[in-house]
């Protein structure tokens, strides 16, 4: 049987921006917000067991796993959206991701972001282990011919948020009135998501941000929501680093600017 619609991306990749525009366009104002990953828009990573709040509507999960058919949930998945970003915004998302997670560690000089970016180059975008590179990713979901795939670019969820969902919905068949699609994207806006944020963090509320195992993280300041990088193909890179980046990411790259 396949009941399931993926909302497949490399971490990093503003999957969770995605998750909150469905969330709010599909389910009504009663269910709670902060039971968004566990419930309704589903981590199939955090809640595998995929015990969705209102079997009746929508069963929406979100992933990170690069496409196999032995991964969680792929049988059962009749369509699946992917988000891709592009490959350095992606990088250094990922780097303020560590320093979440370890707000501890050693300082995050520039001499230890200079060996992070030179890692990520060379590696095609290794960083997160249940995903694989950032390029075998989306190879794995592109290549595919198991599972619809409606591809989506991060670039055009955040810039044109209307037209992009519009396509979304349709590809998955959900009729959705302009008027709460416009709600939606007002309920999802950044600052919209890192209030939520804060109001978890400030009650130590376990939802979708906040968790007790990030606690040292939050007491330092840390927060996920962050600092929605764009361009940092030539805001941070060096002329040399962008000749590498373009060599590597070559194949992948032409899907940013594609639009199904």
């Amino acid at each position: 049987m396949r009941d399931l619609l993926c909302l497949s991306a490399f971490p990093k990749s503003g999957v969770t921006y995605l998750s909150f525009l469905l969330f709010h366009c599909l389910f009504d104002d009663g269910v709670d917000i902060r039971d968004l990953e566990r419930r309704y828009v589903i981590d199939i990573h955090a809640w595998p067991d995929l015990a969705f709040g209102e079997p009746d509507k929508p069963r929406i999960i979100k992933s990170h796993f690069p496409f196999a058919c032995d991964r969680p949930g792929i049988r059962r998945t009749a369509k699946a959206i992917y988000l891709i970003r592009h490959p350095i915004d992606v990088m250094m998302s990922a780097w303020d991701y560590r320093q979440y997670l370890d707000p501890c560690g050693a300082p995050a000089d520039a001499a230890a972001l200079k060996g992070f970016v030179q890692h990520w180059l060379s590696s095609g975008g290794a960083g997160f282990d249940v995903s694989g590179t950032w390029r075998q990713h989306v190879r794995s979901w592109l290549d595919q011919g198991m599972v619809p795939v409606h591809l989506v670019t991060y670039t055009d969820l955040v810039d044109q948020p209307v037209e992009t969902l519009t396509g979304i919905l349709a590809f998955l068949e959900l009729p959705i009135p302009l008027t709460r699609m416009e709600r939606a994207i007002a309920r999802s806006t950044m600052p919209a998501m890192a209030a939520l944020e804060e109001e978890e963090a400030r009650h130590r509320r376990t939802g979708v941000f906040y968790r007790p195992e990030l606690a040292r993280g939050y007491n330092h300041g840390r927060r996920f929501i962050n600092k929605g990088h764009r361009d940092c193909y030539h805001t941070v890179l060096t002329d040399e680093e962008r000749t590498l980046a373009d060599r590597v990411f070559a194949a992948e790259l032409p899907a940013l600017s594609c639009r199904r």
